[in-house]
């Protein structure tokens, strides 16, 4: 009878013990990460932690073997968990780290989607009858605008006479991930008695589309009138002056407030706004005789009429 109870004991004990079937609830883990929402911009690694512990339900003294898995997320963003492995003692707190980054920058700012994440833990020793409860929980994540354009001009310094039109062609890139209305403006004037016209003087630009070489761009026309005096003068003077190119998303921003997501109105530099400026110079060099070109009709009418004359005789 001794050694049935015996048996019996040692049978239970191994069973109790061995890897195989979760019966019993034995105790939980907990993960809570530091956010519920993620922002993800287009050239950066965004990071998130997540506390991870394990608490027994009555007792407990061994530790579990813990396994992260990213369970799902959007097709366009790469998220990774770092330790995806850990032993965790009871009571103890560890930390995981996601990373998340965009798998490719050809698509369209304003995008959202959700990253599902799985704590699953088990007993070192395993157990027949012994259950681990996982811990799950979903991130939002949005892939906000990343507005930046980059202005150059085609010819910077260009030279001219008194009273011409000189024209500056400046090319504006639009090197963000969605689309930008650019104004531009004058921050520095050209110096007195310069005359200037920005055409146009606003400009939308798409963003580059999956496929493209080369970024879009838009071209706009800075055309300069040189000064001149009212009567015979010379000229020979410098003027520089420098173009302001501010450019504002029409993407949205997105945050998550009360659990749903708000769309930002208000500019975010470097988000959702982005300034940069051209520098240009001009020199106006050499005489200005009003009614210069009468005083040529006049010459070539006389000199016309000398000709004709000399013929008849």
């Amino acid at each position: 009878m001794l050694k049935k109870s015996v048996i019996l004991a040692v049978v239970g004990v191994a069973l109790f013990l061995s890897q195989g079937v979760n019966a019993i609830p034995w105790g939980k883990i907990d993960a809570v990460p530091d956010s519920p929402a993620m922002y993800v911009q287009r050239y950066e690694v965004q990071q998130m932690q997540v506390s991870v512990k394990y608490t027994p339900y009555l007792f407990g003294y061994l530790p579990v073997y813990v396994e992260v898995s990213i369970e799902g997320s959007p097709e366009w963003l790469v998220v990774t968990a770092s330790p995806q492995t850990m032993v965790l003692a009871p009571g103890k707190q560890e930390y995981v780290t996601l990373a998340l980054g965009v798998r490719k920058h050809d698509i369209t700012a304003g995008d959202r989607g959700e990253v599902v994440v799985a704590v699953r833990g088990r007993l070192v020793t395993g157990g027949i009858f012994r259950q681990i409860d996982e811990a799950k929980f979903s991130i939002q994540v949005a892939y906000n605008p990343f507005t930046e354009i980059a202005v150059s001009a085609v010819q910077p310094i260009e030279r001219t006479a008194p009273d011409r039109e000189l024209p500056f062609i400046l090319h504006i890139y639009n090197y963000g991930n969605s689309p930008v209305v650019v104004d531009l403006t004058a921050e520095k004037e050209p110096g007195e008695g310069w005359k200037y016209i920005i055409n146009p003087s606003t400009v939308k630009i798409e963003p580059k589309q999956p496929g493209d070489e080369t970024y879009p761009y838009a071209t706009v026309t800075v055309t300069l009138t040189s000064p001149h005096g009212t009567v015979i003068s010379y000229h020979n003077d410098w003027t520089q002056f420098i173009i302001k190119a501010k450019a504002k998303s029409e993407a949205p921003y997105w945050e998550y407030q009360g659990g749903k997501w708000v769309r930002r109105t208000d500019d975010i530099d470097l988000v959702t706004s982005y300034e940069t400026y051209v520098y240009c110079m001009a020199k106006n060099k050499g005489f200005y005789v009003p009614g210069f070109d009468a005083i040529f009709l006049i010459a070539g009418l006389a000199i016309a009429g000398l000709l004709m004359a000399k013929k008849k005789k």
